[in-house]
Order: C-alpha cells, then structure tokens, then sequence
C-alpha cells in the first residue's frame, strides 16, 4: 500500500514537470556601442563610423534583421538630433563581433555642431538605438542600446 501511494506521487510528479514548462527564457543577443569616430571629411559632408559590439549567445551564427539608431549631440542641457543611421542583415557569428555602421551627415546640418566643437576639444555623442536579430523560432525581438560617447579632436 505504501509502495503504492510512493509510485503514484512519483508519477504525479512526472507529470506536473513535463506539463509546467521548467524551460529558461531564450538568451538575448547583447548590443554594446563601443565609440564613434570621424572617418572623413569634406566640403560637403563628414563621415562618421559608429562601433558596436554584439555578444552572440548562440552556438551558431545568427542574423541582425536590422540595426537603426539615431545620433544626439550636446547643447547645453539637451541632446539634439544631428543623424540617422541603420544597416539591415548583419552576419553575427557565436561570441563577440564588431559591427561598423557608417553614417554621413551633410556640412549643412553640423552648423550647430562644428561651433561647439570649435570651442572645446570634444563634442558628446548619445547614440539610441534598436536592434532587431533574426532569431530560432521566427523571433525577432527588438533590443534597444543607448550610450553616450565622445569625439575627441
């Protein structure tokens, strides 16, 4: 009777952790901005690269369905927009990769910029943005990164 009773919870217990989903959550890939540079500069328009670094926590390569983010520069007490910048799939292989996203910004729109990098050494970068892996199970979550940096003349 008592083997009984010991047999049947046993299986009762077989089946509340076949049936409860004891699974953890799918890792998230992790995005890290790294810095930004001026690459070039001309007359009409200044080249800037961003660096990102993206923790693949997968075993096997993956996609960036999408990288998108916007680029502030500080005035005073508040961050202005000054570009756009985004690029669509992105091989990311198991581990860390570096992820180079150039963006262009016409002279026009750095008016406010270029006087305030004139005056200091540097000029402060926020950079907010988005990025979208293409993941096992049509997943695709969004996974925002943001980061201030500096550009150091």
């Amino acid at each position: 009777m008592v083997l009984r009773r010991v047999f049947l919870f046993c299986i009762l217990v077989l089946f509340g952790l076949l049936f409860t989903g004891c699974s953890a959550p799918a890792p998230m890939p992790e995005v890290e901005v790294k810095g930004a540079a001026i690459s070039s500069i001309s007359l009409a328009e200044i080249a800037i690269e961003v660096f990102l670094t993206v923790d693949n926590p997968y075993p096997v390569a993956i996609t960036l369905h999408s990288v998108s983010f916007d680029v502030y520069y500080r005035n005073g007490d508040e961050w202005k927009y000054l570009a756009h910048g985004e690029q669509a799939d992105i091989p990311v292989n198991p581990g860390e990769n570096p992820v180079t996203i150039p963006i262009r910004i016409k002279n026009a729109d750095l008016l406010g910029p270029l006087l305030l990098f004139a005056d200091s050494r540097q000029i402060l970068l926020e950079i907010r943005g988005v990025v979208v892996p293409d993941l096992p199970g049509n997943l695709a979550p969004e996974i925002p990164f943001t980061k201030t940096v500096s550009i150091v003349r």
